[in-house]
């Protein structure tokens, strides 16, 4: 080895939860018999129909066959029966009992559910208010349990007399345990009929007495009460009742949307609801409490299958029903309150006013209608919704529309994309928590391939999901594509997603049966100068904000003071999302619609003048940014420039590929330098400054080109360091032709810090004192302050008695100044020497002073982080150093920086040593040190002398031979191996 050194209610749904997903199961206001029932919450974990454990066959399909290449399989799955129980009428008997009185019929109320479950195996998943959900592993011991149960609650003497009626329901299927809880929609499927129940009644379903019809106790017996739908819109279900000694037989028909007391025509969905627990709450109560709410977003978002869902959850009889009222295939306005007549089933009135005989038939009635897909008849809608909320009270409106109706009272909630896992989660345990993930498994499932995520298989789902925007249709699109490719292969393809992504069911409406006849649709209700802004926009990346569409896309025949206009024109019509950005907005395009616009930029033949337009604007902007990052507004333009990094790198992009860009690859370069630094992208920055400078015609401007010398070397020193002193001796030599005394100051600085890095600050040490000569001499705190931080590193190394004043000066500059940053990085290295000199409460100071300064500018520094975990290790707190040091590393991950990541897993090596695991901390060290070679960077003091201490006391411990073999397995390590090494995953808890 090596050792160098240097809300209104239709009524409820009771149960309702949404399937798909790990989440809350809410009991939404109100009770089967009693609408007042205050809202609760039940923990109840529901996701996808779970998947059979690794095995050979699944939903009939074998397990890892050719057609699907999808044979990950990660959860426990057992197969359970589930059980759900609720007091009818809870808050009338709160408002007769009091709180008291009600506080102890509670208590007695689950002291008697707690005992029959005990009694018979029963397992509490959660409780909240009156609610249980419960599971076990019979179901002949459920039902001797809900006996128990209900016979006891019958026989229980209640405060104030009161009688407790309590429902049940009971079904068997499915389910996996992960991380995050018990995972299945047939957990969904249980609470659905629980929720179609009366209280005293006990449910089953099919599955459930089929398991316990032949084995029920003496006295006991099943009623069949038919084919019910339940509240998910999904599969009928048959539905038993159970009779026995002690059980109330007679009850009213059940809650279901068969039921002729719940009057309604909501459609059969042939597929299973995933997900959106928020917003069906958020849109419930819009509804309870708007005459008029409108649910936009894009085509594919899911706004009428939201719309229907939260309809059949307000469904409880209280009022004259629920109708649907479906306008996709009406093409006149004037048809609208025709439409609207016949899914109400009024009667036709011939020679009468559709509207005004529609009015009167309405002005009595109760009723939610939902007027589904009203964007190509936007006019007619808001016509009849403005008559109707006018002239009829009692009637409330839901509309699903790709804008809204645009009248007054109107309440707009725009759909957003299904939840979508983190870009760096890809823990198999949690993405099943996600909708979108779980909508994607689900379909995927419906079409017979086995889908479940697993280590291996997360990060593709996740970019899978993450890449088509979490928008529901575009995943049963790609959902369905595995029937005939692999996960890879259609990850692979997702770039031409418009010719993949066909084939939608063909019961839908022909403008979904694809992705582009989906966007394409919206597209076609454009005005021409609608469509000229949403191609330009396209050339956009991530979100920006109006000053930048009006800088880049008025040009032409479009106008500047009509874009503000276009622009708000094209979020009204869900074709660009807008976002809060602290006072102001941002604005972005979903992916798949940003495609389609670039596809059409392109046919319009103005694809290089946007781009053009955008390179310049951005420009333009680091350009604006460069002086005030040296100052005291250096943490607002840091911001600033953080909402804008992706059109910088897009506009970074843009003149790299330009043959004539190369003068601004090198303007943006250098416009940037501390922008670099402060986000820890030095090696982005050396990427695209690096191959720049060598191209014809790079030093057309000599002084710009010395001045992406400088840059370039700063960036590479760590990365190249003997790259960054030949860029650094050039720029020396080209500043002193110019004889441009502030180019030549940091020219020299840099030069100074490359020789540091190699291990030569004997030579770095007199190129930084020129370089300080000069910026004393021209007066230029900034300057100086820069030069005296390059500097000190030589002077730190070579004479530490004399950097305490050069650091008092530097010190004195940046509070002048304001310049926070270098203020920053020069209370950390003033920490480390303290550190290393055994200085421990200076150096605490030094670094927590320089962890808050970056704070203020939103600089997550790793190196404070690991030195702070230095001094927490010489303090004896060895788990607060690792806790320091790994959280270092995994931000150094991140931005792939391998001089931190050698310095954080020596670190690691050191604790490791420290706790006496010596193999582990050997193949540390050498993992440590393959990192570090691949920089050419030498060990700095500190760290040299730490990692000679270590493998010392190693080699004491496991003799040369064993040191030896670890130290060289663990260099051999790649670079993922290594970092899963330095940050092994937490075990079960």
């Amino acid at each position: 080895m090596d050792d160098r050194s240097p809300n209104r209610a239709w009524g409820s749904d009771l149960w309702c939860l949404a399937a798909g997903r790990p989440e809350l199961l809410v009991l939404a206001a109100g009770s089967v018999s009693d609408r007042d029932t205050p809202g609760r919450v039940i923990s109840a974990p529901v996701s996808g129909r779970a998947i059979q454990a690794s095995g050979a066959w699944c939903d009939g399909v074998p397990a890892g066959s050719a057609a699907t290449g999808l044979h990950f399989y990660a959860m426990y799955v057992e197969t359970l029966t589930f059980l759900f129980t609720d007091i009818e009428g809870s808050t009338a008997l709160l408002g007769r009992l009091g709180d008291d009185d009600y506080a102890q019929l509670l208590a007695g109320h689950h002291a008697l559910i707690r005992s029959a479950l005990a009694a018979h195996d029963g397992r509490e998943v959660d409780t909240q208010g009156d609610a249980f959900f419960a599971v076990f592993s019979s179901p002949r011991g459920c039902v001797a349990a809900v006996l128990q149960m209900q016979q006891a609650i019958q026989a229980h003497a209640w405060p104030g007399g009161e009688r407790v009626r309590v429902r049940m329901g009971i079904h068997c299927g499915e389910a996996a345990r992960t991380a995050t809880g018990l995972v299945g929609l047939e957990v969904h499927r249980a609470a659905r009929v629980a929720a179609v129940a009366h209280g005293g009644q006990v449910l089953m379903s099919e599955t459930a007495a089929g398991l316990v019809r032949d084995g029920l106790p003496p006295g006991v017996a099943l009623a069949d009460l038919g084919v019910h739908r339940l509240k998910d819109l999904g599969r009928p279900e048959r539905i038993f009742q159970l009779h026995g000694p002690g059980l109330q037989a007679g009850f009213p028909a059940l809650r279901s949307l068969g039921n002729p007391a719940l009057p309604n025509n909501l459609p059969v969905q042939l597929s299973a609801f995933i997900g959106r627990d928020r917003e069906m709450a958020e849109v419930r109560a819009l509804v309870r409490s708007s005459r008029l709410v409108t649910l936009t977003g894009a085509g594919g978002c899911g706004k009428t299958r939201l719309g229907l869902q939260v309809a059949a959850g307000l469904l409880d009889g209280s009022g004259d029903g629920i109708w649907v009222a479906e306008l996709a295939a009406v093409t006149d306005s004037d048809a609208v309150p025709a439409a609207i007549s016949r899914a109400l089933r009024l009667a036709v009135n011939p020679g009468r006013p559709v509207l005004e005989a529609l009015l009167d038939a309405l002005a009595l009635q109760d009723v939610l209608i939902v007027l589904d897909n009203c964007e190509h008849l936007i006019g007619g809608c808001a016509e009849t919704a403005e008559a109707i909320v006018r002239h009829c009270p009692q009637v409330h409106l839901l509309a699903t529309s790709r804008e809204p109706l645009g009248i007054g009272g109107e309440r707009i909630y725009r759909v957003p994309s299904m939840s979508l896992p983190g870009s760096g989660d890809a823990d198999s345990s949690l993405l099943m928590s996600c909708d979108a993930v779980a909508l994607f498994a689900d379909r995927a499932r419906a079409h017979g391939v086995a889908v479940e995520v697993d280590e291996q298989a997360a990060a593709m789902v996740v970019s899978v999901c993450r890449r088509l925007d979490g928008m529901p249709l575009a995943m049963e699109l790609a959902a369905a594509r595995l029937r005939s490719m692999s996960l890879a292969e259609l990850h692979g393809r997702l770039d031409q997603r418009f010719r993949l992504l066909t084939g939608g069911s063909r019961t839908a409406l022909e403008r979904q049966q694809t992705l582009r006849a989906t966007v394409g649709w919206s597209y076609s209700l454009l005005t021409e100068a609608e469509r000229v802004l949403l191609g330009r926009l396209s050339v956009f990346a991530g979100s920006f904000d109006l000053d930048a569409v009006e800088a880049v896309c008025a040009f032409g025949a479009l106008d500047v003071l009509e874009v503000a206009g276009l622009l708000g024109s094209l979020v009204d019509k869900s074709l660009v999302v807008a976002e809060p950005a602290g006072r102001t907005l941002r604005y972005r395009l979903l992916e798949t619609i940003r495609l389609f616009a670039a596809e059409k930029l392109v046919e319009a033949g103005e694809a290089a003048a946007a781009a053009a337009a955008h390179c310049a604007h951005f420009l333009a902007l680091a350009e604006a940014a460069a002086a005030p990052l040296t100052g005291p507004e250096q943490g607002r333009w840091l911001a600033r420039l953080d909402a804008d990094q992706d059109n910088l790198r897009r506009a970074a992009g843009h003149a790299v590929s330009d043959p004539d860009g190369t003068t601004m690859v090198l303007r943006l370069g250098t416009a940037l330098d501390r922008y670099w630094v402060a986000r820890s992208r030095e090696q982005e920055a050396f990427g695209l400054l690096g191959p720049a400078l060598q191209r014809p015609g790079a030093g057309a401007d000599p002084a710009l080109f010395a001045a992406a010398l400088v840059t370039a070397s700063l960036t590479a020193c760590c990365i190249d360091v003997a790259g960054a002193r030949q860029l650094a001796e050039q720029a020396v030599g080209l500043a002193r032709q110019l004889g441009e005394q502030r180019l030549l100051s940091r020219a020299l600085a840099a030069l100074c810090a490359a020789h540091f890095f190699a291990g030569e600050p004997e030579t770095g040490r007199p190129f930084g004192q020129e370089s300080v000569e000069h910026a004393r001499r021209l007066g230029d705190d900034v300057l100086l302050g820069g030069s005296l931080l390059r500097y000190l590193l030589t002077i730190d190394t070579i004479d530490p008695a004399r950097a305490l004043p050069l650091y008092a000066e530097a010190f004195a500059c940046t509070e002048r100044s304001g310049d926070q940053l270098v203020n920053h990085i020069l209370r950390n290295n003033a920490g480390y020497c303290a550190l290393v000199a055994g200085d421990i409460p200076t150096a605490r100071a030094h670094l927590e002073a320089a962890a808050q300064g970056g704070q203020q500018i939103g600089y997550q520094d790793p190196v404070v982080m690991v030195n702070l975990g230095g001094v927490l290790r010489a303090e004896g707190d060895p788990d607060g150093a690792r806790s320091m040091v790994e959280a270092a590393l995994r931000v150094n991950r991140r931005s792939g920086d391998n001089w931190a990541m050698a310095s954080d897993i020596l670190g690691l090596a050191c604790l490791a040593g420290d706790a006496g695991d010596w193999d582990r901390a050997a193949a540390l060290h050498g993992a440590a040190q393959a990192l570090l070679d691949r920089t050419g960077v030498a060990w700095s003091e500190g760290d040299a002398r730490d990692r000679q201490d270590s493998l010392g006391q190693a080699r004491a411990h496991l003799g040369d031979e064993q040191l030896e073999r670890a130290y060289a397995q663990g260099k051999a390590l790649s670079l993922e191996r290594a970092l899963q090494l330095a940050l092994p995953k937490a075990g079960p808890a």
